[in-house]
């Protein structure tokens, strides 16, 4: 372990990524920038991966507490060793284990998660990285399913899944008494196709708005808004 992993350095914490699990990508570090508005209370990170968005959040909410859950144990490890050496280590606990049976009381305030997403795909190499980008281990129907077991009412969630996926995942939300508020649809370029799509929901139902975030403009240059949502968080934006 270790040959592929390296550290990427943020503003205010350093986490390890990479063998095990998956290397920090740029949709997901939207996914907790874009998010941490909506975070508060107590949190539920599920598939935190190597601790990203657990951490991100923490930053931007000094008050929250955070439960951080990862399926797979050496990536688990990875996660504990991540927070351990952040800032945030009192307001993270690292948990292994499998979402769809968790045993607890906890209800949350906010659940967040950036979730396995390539479904009927040809299996990945090595079993950790199956594990991460395939939803053998946790499909968006599961997804679902513990979001409404564990939100408390009035609770809002956070997910992020690539278009056609998101489609199935609203669809399912509407047999599960959830409701989107929210969706942020993620391009590269202006005139590049649909990257991800950011969904924000909640057990309340009302009406749903609809944003397009840029990463990059016409000349290959990050945007105002994703500067501006990065800023806290990525070195080169000072």
């Amino acid at each position: 372990m270790g040959g592929s992993r390296s550290v990427f350095t943020f503003k205010q914490f350093s986490l390890a990524h990479g063998d095990p699990g998956l290397k920090i990508s740029t949709e997901a570090c939207l996914l907790g920038a874009w998010t941490y508005k909506f975070a508060n209370g107590k949190i539920l990170d599920i598939g935190t991966g190597c601790g990203l968005i657990a951490c991100m959040l923490a930053q931007s909410n000094p008050d929250v507490r955070i439960d951080a859950i990862e399926i797979h144990p050496e990536v688990a490890i990875l996660a504990l060793e991540n927070i351990q050496n952040s800032p945030f280590k009192n307001q993270i606990q690292v948990m292994n284990g499998d979402i769809r049976s968790i045993s607890t009381e906890d209800r949350y305030d906010f659940i967040i998660c950036n979730p396995p997403f390539f479904t009927n795909h040809l299996p990945a190499t090595l079993e950790d990285r199956q594990l991460a980008i395939h939803d053998d281990e946790l499909n968006f129907v599961d997804l679902i399913l513990a979001i409404k077991n564990l939100l408390k009412p009035g609770g809002k969630f956070a997910v992020i899944y690539p278009k056609e996926v998101m489609d199935k995942f609203e669809s399912e939300m509407g047999k599960n008494e959830l409701f989107v508020h929210q969706l942020l649809h993620v391009f590269p370029t202006p005139q590049s196709k649909l990257l991800r799509v950011i969904c924000l929901g909640s057990t309340e139902k009302q009406d749903k708005v609809l944003e397009n975030l840029y990463i990059k403009d016409e000349n290959n240059e990050y945007t105002e808004a994703f500067k501006l949502l990065l800023n806290p968080y990525y070195l080169i934006f000072e």
